[in-house]
């Protein structure tokens, strides 16, 4: 399998818990008989938060590796690349959901969670009944990659009856001084006051500087929005108290929740010998119990065409970290649940579990 995600750029992952927790749940199946006695091996590669060198990797790891598929750890812009990348050499490709522009007619493009579009009725519901409603500001990163999940949720929060007193893109890395601009205009935006509820589409980075700027100014508004990348811990460790209680879905649960739902998780780790795995660990072991449900069913002659059509085949695969998922060979996006992450002293805590409306 390889896998490619940013632990350079404006979105880094910590690298050592992608190599590390990778291939943590294949040593763990392997004492139990593998996939069909076959062993799986992790190759991970920097995509640098670059579309191009996403691709390059990718076509690395197909080319010279000889990987069976692919699997995309974050970063919209970089998961679009790859992923049209395997489809024209026949390649499967897997993440967990981002954009549907650019992918929804990518045969070899797997959704394996929400899309950012298909989160956005469910963002709108959480806000209108569970935050109180309010005035509310939009600000999503300026990517095509983004464009059909803005105007999702614009239409969502609209129709919800939200207050709408923000609405904008914003740089896709934005500098300093750009984020201070973004924090000003939000905190002031409804009738010189803050917006109460902020949905935020972008990088981690940029959200963290702008919730710096904005906390800078004694403005804390609720922060909302779509998994992947906000929700990490090392995200509420460095926002700290900027970010407040700031809420966002995510394809795994926190590791608050994790001995409850899966009690092989920490002890898999214990028992190879390896230091207690942080939420990154926890997203890879989801992702790759889910492939291997995927694999099992595929069966012991599995090739990469009868892996899609094993997939396309409206079977249901479950992990019981990951929403369960099914798919068919018009709807490649798999996932109608979520799991709602909220900071707290630093730390993300699983405030819902397989959610499908708020």
């Amino acid at each position: 399998i390889g896998i490619h995600a940013p632990v350079s750029g404006a979105a880094p992952f910590p690298q050592n818990s992608f190599e590390t927790g990778a291939p943590v749940y294949w040593t763990f199946l392997d004492g139990k008989g593998g996939v069909f006695g076959r062993k799986v091996r992790i190759v991970f590669e920097d995509d640098q938060f670059d579309p191009a060198t996403a691709r390059r990797v990718c076509q690395k790891m197909v080319e010279q590796d000889k990987v069976f598929l692919l699997v995309g750890g974050g970063g919209a812009d970089q998961i679009t690349a790859c992923a049209q990348y395997a489809n024209s050499v026949g390649v499967p490709y897997l993440s967990a959901g981002v954009n549907e522009q650019g992918l929804t007619n990518v045969r070899a493009y797997f959704a394996l969670s929400m899309t950012y579009s298909q989160q956005s009725p469910l963002l709108a519901q959480l806000a209108k009944n569970k935050l109180g409603g309010g005035s509310f500001a939009i600000a999503v990163a300026d990517t095509p990659s983004f464009a059909d999940a803005k105007a999702s949720i614009t239409k969502e929060a609209t129709g919800a009856g939200l207050n709408i007193v923000y609405n904008e893109t914003i740089p896709k890395s934005a500098t300093p001084g750009q984020a201070l601009s973004i924090a000003q205009a939000i905190c002031t935006s409804d009738g010189g006051q803050p917006a109460e509820i902020v949905y935020i589409l972008s990088s981690p980075t940029t959200f963290l500087n702008i919730a710096s700027a904005a906390g800078g100014q004694g403005c804390i508004p609720q922060y909302i929005g779509p998994g992947i990348t906000s929700g990490l811990n090392t995200v509420a460790q460095v926002g700290g108290r900027n970010i407040g209680a700031a809420k966002f879905f995510s394809p795994f649960p926190q590791l608050d929740v994790i001995d409850r739902l899966d009690p092989d998780f920490r002890k898999a780790f214990r028992d190879q010998g390896l230091a207690a795995p942080d939420d990154i660990a926890l997203a890879l072991w989801g992702l790759n119990k889910t492939l291997a449900s995927m694999f099992m069913a595929a069966g012991e002659d599995m090739s990469r065409q009868s892996f899609v059509q094993t997939l396309e085949s409206g079977k249901e695969f479950g992990s019981g970290v990951y929403p369960p998922v099914k798919f068919s060979a018009q709807d490649h996006r798999g996932g109608r649940q979520v799991h709602l992450l909220e900071a707290n002293g630093g730390s993300y805590r699983t405030i819902a579990e397989f959610a499908s409306s708020f």
